[in-house]
């Protein structure tokens, strides 16, 4: 009996101690994996702080490209590298890429952003389309493609009821399938009073005719037809997916015309007549700094 008792006390013994190891090794494997995702998480967060410090430095000088090269945050090292079309040809024009790589002990994590450095008031034509059969030019007339935005890799921020209460204020508001404005509209001048500028809303579409300017800023809810000989001085906002300004019909031996600036979330289509914008740098700063104010200089496209 006593022998039995004793060999039942061992058994539960070796069997607690065969327990007791178990949970000691769960409970050091749980450690482990605690550990290693706080590592994981800390050298996240220090590369996302990277790409954080980048972007501060790019808002105060968009020609920064110098980067961060281990710097060391609360125990993590974090490098930072800058590279635009100048340093790596893969990337589009106007694009800059920020890598930054954080490390704490043998873990290793990459964020990379990727921005668009530039404001739509840059550009003559900015389209989220396609453009076809366009010419941009400087605002001497010459020639630069440079001027030209499609496929925008986005639509700027633009106050649309600002517009159309300016609009509607200045009685420039219309309702139509075929708005045709006269020639001269509204004023014969970009400018409605002083330094204010003339808007017109339309819900609809708008065709301006041939041997006919008219003047302002026009926000059209669908598409605009401009005819060869036909002029905008101005600006055209087309806020909506779908729409197209194209030349079309008119005088056979003379182009679409607009000397300001078009925005428009769908295309340009000058292939039935080629359309010329030239840029005016005081029309477009205008629209840009009373209805788009708000947009950054730089805007983030991605993070990964």
């Amino acid at each position: 009996m006593g022998r039995t008792l004793m060999i039942l006390l061992v058994g539960f013994a070796i069997s607690f101690g065969l327990l007791a190891s178990s949970k000691s090794r769960r409970f050091l494997d749980s450690v482990d994996r605690a550990v290693e995702q706080f590592t994981d998480y800390s050298a996240t967060n220090a590369a996302n702080s990277g790409v954080y410090m980048a972007l501060n430095r790019l808002y105060q000088s968009n020609t920064w490209r110098t980067g961060y090269s281990n710097l060391v945050i609360a125990g993590d090292t974090v490098s930072v590298v800058v590279d635009d079309q100048t340093t790596d040809s893969t990337l589009a024009e106007r694009r800059i890429r920020v890598r930054a790589t954080g490390h704490n002990k043998d873990i290793t994590n990459v964020t990379q952003a990727l921005l668009f450095d530039g404001s739509f008031g840059e550009f003559a034509v900015w389209a989220k389309d396609t453009t076809a059969g366009v010419t941009t030019k400087t605002s001497l007339g010459v020639p630069d493609t440079s001027l030209l935005m499609k496929k925008a890799p986005f639509m700027p921020k633009i106050d649309y009821s600002d517009l159309v209460s300016a609009a509607s204020a200045q009685g420039h508001s219309y309702v139509s399938a075929d708005w045709q404005p006269a020639d001269g509209y509204p004023n014969g001048s970009f400018y409605n009073l002083l330094t204010t500028p003339n808007v017109t809303h339309v819900d609809g579409n708008m065709k301006v005719k041939d041997n006919r300017t008219v003047y302002g800023i026009f926000i059209v809810e669908g598409w605009v037809q401009i005819e060869g000989g036909g002029e905008v001085r101005g600006i055209l906002y087309l806020p909506n997916a779908g729409s197209y300004v194209r030349g079309k019909g008119g005088d056979a031996a003379e182009t679409a015309n607009v000397k300001g600036g078009v925005l428009v979330w769908g295309r340009v289509n000058g292939l039935e007549r080629p359309v010329s914008v030239q840029y005016n740098s005081t029309y477009m700063n205008i629209f840009e700094n009373t209805y788009g104010e708000n947009n950054p200089p730089l805007r983030v496209l991605t993070w990964q």
